[in-house]
């Protein structure tokens, strides 16, 4: 895309949420599907596309070195503040960011777009129409570093459309049961934590402030104990001794009455 080959690239992290994350820092771009109608919004940050573009129509921009005091990272949560930080020399958003993009450089973040969508599908086209979203969204993020550039891209894609983009020899669109089943089933496959508290102690505050290393705290592991997911109370389970490891028995379910 740049025209570069002077420039390195990184992908520094990803992430997947399930929800709608409302774009108030950028111009994002939306697609619809030719075969499903579904849509997905793009966005990228506009001081990461300024420097592409004009790399792109034969400028010579530094993607190295850029003055720290022209950043603006109030766009972005702390954590990738931070991320973006900690890379040594990486300088995020510049002086360009809420500037309204010119018809180069959304040109540009529609070509960037439109590769990024090529591996999920090839039959997408540009559309005037801002999306919904009304049956939920999948949100990825992309932090992205060219040299000392900093940047990210995010993907909204309709939770529909990407359940008959995994499906596409189910006509989900006029069943809405197999759509529910379809979800249903890679809800199931979420990795999910479960957690018990095998033993609790109450001491004195005087006792909490005094405790030092090697200290011992006398405590005993409770015989049945309650197994959750989060905060939720699932199982009741028996802590018993297996090959020399602690392990948990399930013995009864918690039901929804009981967790009330």
């Amino acid at each position: 895309m740049t025209r570069r080959t002077d420039c390195q690239v990184k992908l520094l992290s990803y992430g997947l949420e399930v929800s709608y994350q409302e774009i108030k820092d950028r111009e994002p771009i939306c697609f619809t599907h030719n075969k499903y109608n579904g849509q997905c919004l793009v966005s990228i940050s506009q001081s990461l596309i300024h420097l592409i573009a004009e790399a792109f129509y034969g400028g010579t921009p530094t993607f190295c070195h850029q003055e720290a005091a022209n950043s603006n990272t109030s766009d972005l949560p702390d954590t990738d503040i931070d991320a973006a930080v900690g890379h040594s020399g990486i300088h995020s958003y510049s002086t360009v960011l809420n500037q309204p993009m010119n018809a180069s450089e959304k040109r540009v973040q529609a070509r960037l777009a439109a590769t990024l969508l090529n591996e999920v599908s090839h039959q997408w086209q540009v559309s005037a129409e801002q999306p919904t979203f009304t049956n939920g969204v999948l949100h990825a993020k992309f932090a992205i570093q060219i040299e000392d550039s900093y940047g990210e891209i995010h993907l909204h894609l309709d939770d529909d459309l990407l359940l008959q983009l995994t499906a596409e020899d189910v006509v989900t669109k006029s069943d809405p049961a197999l759509v529910d089943s379809l979800r249903e089933a890679h809800l199931k496959q979420v990795p999910l934590r479960l957690g018990a508290v095998l033993s609790r102690q109450t001491l004195t505050l005087d006792q909490v402030v005094n405790l030092k290393v090697g200290d011992i705290i006398s405590t005993e592991i409770q015989e049945v104990v309650d197994v959750h997911a989060g905060t939720l109370p699932l199982y009741q389970a028996h802590v018993v001794e297996r090959n020399g490891h602690l392990v948990l028995q399930v013995i009864d379910n918690i039901t929804p009455q009981e967790r009330n």
